[in-house]
């Protein structure tokens, strides 16, 4: 079994009617989504905001929202699917005979969050981007705990964002959720430890056993309640969280 360590100092959550970490409480006793309005993004230059897609003005808002009053020396931004629905519009475009709008192509790449802050901000912090497949946050916490390993004075903003997949993939949904950013600063501590190791489930016993949201979820639900243990799993991953103050 692995196990990395960290310490999180501060973290932020949006979802549509879900903007504090009492809005995410209520919501981790009694899980829905009905509020279909976004959180406010106020926080985006109004410039940038407009240019924007839904997705990345959640992931931005939340990043700048945690770091308003932590300084951060690393940036690592995860999405599963990262502006997939904007390249679905462009493609649609292209066999529609339209040209492919200049702005949106340059918001349509993987990347498109995280350089959207450092302009944002004007910081030249390095960023990587990455996509950790339904392990997406898990993965994040594994390339922060290697950043801290090599510069454990350091702090790491982490930012999970996704939304459900465009109609035309629908068929590969497996969880019924709306749009969501989680943000989290990250140093060097013990107050998280995270384990994980291999498993062999099926496909079969894989949607008997996981939840009906992305791993993303299930972590702020816990991270709401302040839970000291929990486990979460996946199709080839068991990962077990223990949190003690």
């Amino acid at each position: 079994m692995n196990t990395i360590h960290f310490n999180i100092d501060h973290w932020i959550a949006l979802a549509p009617g879900l903007a504090t970490q009492q809005d995410w409480q209520s919501w981790a006793n009694t899980p829905s989504f009905i509020d279909p309005q976004p959180p406010a993004a106020d926080k985006i230059p109004p410039m940038m905001r407009r240019r924007m897609s839904p997705l990345s003005k959640l992931a931005l808002q939340a990043a700048l929202m945690a770091t308003e009053s932590n300084n951060i020396d690393y940036i690592v931004f995860a999405s599963r699917h990262g502006e997939l629905h904007r390249t679905v519009d462009l493609i649609n475009d292209i066999i529609n005979g339209d040209d492919a709008s200049p702005i949106a192509f340059s918001q349509s790449v993987h990347n498109t969050a995280a350089g959207l802050y450092t302009i944002a901000t004007k910081q030249p912090i390095a960023v990587t981007s990455l996509a950790g497949g339904e392990n997406n946050l898990h993965m994040a916490l594994v390339e922060v705990a290697c950043y801290l390993n090599q510069f454990p004075q350091h702090r790491v903003l982490v930012v999970d964002f996704d939304q459900p997949l465009p109609t035309p993939y629908q068929q590969f949904e497996h969880h019924h959720y709306p749009s969501f950013a989680l943000a989290m600063v990250i140093s060097t501590g013990n107050n998280y430890q995270l384990s994980w190791q291999s498993t062999a489930t099926s496909t079969t016993q894989r949607y008997h056993t996981v939840s009906c949201y992305p791993q993303t979820l299930t972590i702020i639900k816990h991270l709401a309640n302040q839970d000291s243990q929990w486990s979460i799993e996946a199709q080839n991953q068991h990962w077990q969280w223990q949190y003690q103050s």
